[in-house]
């Protein structure tokens, strides 16, 4: 979840890494930590600011009536399309999300989250819901029921008005469509809770839509009751523009760099390939290359950064490197640690193959 709630103990620990660098490389782990802490915008993000700010107003609305019934958003995008971070983002942004002192002085948190289980039953998730409560139980003793309504009563009991499942399309890795369904019944019954309207944020990849329209429930209530926001893939040249954006803002702006050598009509549709078109993951490169300049004392970052950034990430060989290759459309980049296993393994089966002829000749030989 958010990166910002490092241990006190951590915190100390790391203190002591940065007082023992020098001041050159203070300097820059200071660059590296400010530029990954910054925010890069999605297109989406008007869309998601309406989202979450309908989930706070339904929940003031309880006030002067009743709170409507769509208690739910659904965030799916491709691994590496950012959505974690967008969540993150808008979570952090709103100071109704932050823990604060309630009229008894207690301590409370208005919003939870935690990474589903996988497989996703109704037991791990109560389980693992009870966990981001700090609730200790032993659960061997506990059927899955009487664990899911304790979990729903700590969440009352714990004032938690929001609640937000991460990796939620592990339920799509359930053994059985019962257990789906299970799943479904488990949110629909979360945005019920008598007397406490509890709100939902339930992130993961595209296949999740698939659960909320074709597995939820036949009569259409979990759909009726959530928004779903898709954090699409970029394409090329369409997103062209915004990709270009981004590489001035972490190269000159975040990581003060200037870019070197990078001709937009060629590099921006490798990196984008290279990345798949996922949003996050161009960011994450980006970044990459900026840092692997800043540790190699360059003023500037160039094509060669990206392209070793890349070999280093992908563990691809240099004809398959996206950034160098003149055939670099037909390059698959998720193939690139397969090809290298491919070619390490034809490598053994060869050498194998020649130490097995030479000891047959030396039999022969005898």
């Amino acid at each position: 979840m958010s990166n910002s709630n490092y241990s006190e103990h951590f915190r100390e620990a790391a203190q002591a890494v940065f007082d023992s660098l020098g001041p050159e490389r203070q300097r820059r782990v200071e660059i590296i930590g400010r530029m990954n802490a910054s925010y890069i915008g999605t297109p989406r993000d008007p869309l998601l600011d309406l989202m979450f700010d309908d989930l706070l107003e339904n929940v003031a609305s309880a006030l002067f009536g009743k709170a409507a019934k769509r208690r739910a958003i659904f965030i799916v995008g491709e691994s590496g399309s950012g959505k974690t971070t967008a969540v993150e983002r808008h979570i952090a942004k709103r100071p109704e999300f932050a823990p604060r002192i309630a009229a008894d002085g207690q301590t409370v948190r208005p919003l939870v989250g935690f990474e589903a289980p996988k497989p996703l039953t109704l037991k791990g998730v109560a389980r693992a819901g009870l966990g981001a409560l700090h609730y200790p139980i032993n659960t061997s003793r506990v059927t899955e029921q009487e664990l899911f309504d304790l979990w729903k009563e700590q969440l009352r009991e714990n004032r938690v008005l929001f609640l937000w499942i991460d990796e939620m399309q592990h339920v799509l890795r359930g053994n059985t469509t019962k257990e789906i369904q299970n799943v479904a019944d488990v949110l629909k019954s979360l945005v019920q809770i008598d007397g406490w309207p509890l709100h939902l944020i339930l992130s993961g990849v595209p296949a999740l839509a698939q659960f909320v329209h074709q597995f939820a429930d036949t009569d259409r209530q979990l759909k009726e009751r959530s928004n779903l926001v898709e954090l699409r893939t970029m394409s090329y040249p369409a997103d062209a523009a915004i990709v270009r954006k981004i590489v001035t803002k972490i190269v000159t702006g975040d990581a003060s760099l200037t870019a070197k050598g990078l001709d937009p009509s060629d590099f921006i549709p490798r990196l984008m390939h290279a990345c798949n078109g996922a949003f996050g993951s161009t960011i994450q490169l980006i970044r990459a290359a900026c840092v692997y300049a800043l540790r190699t004392g360059s003023a500037s970052v160039d094509l060669d950064h990206f392209a070793i950034t890349y070999a280093l990430a992908s563990g691809c060989r240099l004809e398959g490197n996206v950034f160098l290759s003149e055939n670099w459309q037909n390059i698959v980049p998720d193939n690139s640690l397969g090809d290298l296993l491919a070619n390490a393994a034809l490598n053994r089966a060869e050498v194998a193959a020649k130490a097995t002829s030479k000891a047959t000749g030396r039999k022969k030989a005898n």
